[in-house]
């Protein structure tokens, strides 16, 4: 099917990203093709083909799910260390060092990123993965996971929400920003400075 050949890359990463067993993107991706070809005939010439595949693709995805535990394991590959930094180092700090060596945060960020993506409920991860990966508009998402598109809306901000508050609290865990408290009124510390 010459309509698949662009798509792959965007299919693999989806299914990455999706699947509890990474084992399994291969034969997952064949076997939602087959369904696909098997209803081809059902397929209206000129329409989303993209947003089509991907409605077979997801429910394969939520197929081999359901049959595995639901119980994962997550870790994070180890430790974040960085050189040089001091604890309880300012944002600005960071910024710095993130634009003079970006690589030695973010080499970390991934493995982070992808255990705060697993954590997140299936709906929200899959409006998520939809949009970051498949570049799909609101009503594209809804269509493909069968909701209406104020739910792809407000699951798309609560796990854009999820995943900022994950990698903040990274970010204060290893000492990358330090933890302001918010100001609620408590009187400063006065020592005479």
């Amino acid at each position: 099917m010459r309509h698949l050949e662009p798509l792959q890359a965007s299919l693999e990463a989806f299914c990455r990203r999706r699947l509890f067993e990474r084992n399994d993107i291969e034969d997952a991706l064949q076997s939602a093709m087959a369904n696909a070809f098997r209803d081809f005939h059902l397929y209206v010439e000129n329409t989303n083909f993209r947003a089509w595949i991907f409605r077979y693709v997801h429910l394969e995805i939520l197929s081999r799910n359901r049959r595995r535990a639901t119980s994962r394991e997550q870790s994070l590959q180890g430790e974040m260390h960085v050189e040089g930094r001091e604890t309880g180092a300012t944002v600005e700090g960071i910024l710095d060092q993130l634009l003079e060596s970006p690589e030695i945060v973010l080499e970390h960020c991934d493995a982070v990123l992808a255990a705060a993506v697993e954590e997140l409920p299936e709906l929200e991860r899959s409006v998520l993965l939809l949009r970051a990966i498949g570049d799909f508009k609101y009503r594209e998402i809804a269509e493909i996971l069968e909701i209406p598109i104020g739910s792809v809306m407000g699951y798309l901000g609560r796990s854009r929400e999820q995943l900022r508050s994950r990698l903040g609290e990274f970010a204060r865990e290893r000492g990358l920003v330090q933890h302001r408290p918010a100001d609620d009124g408590a009187e400063q510390d006065n020592d005479g400075l």
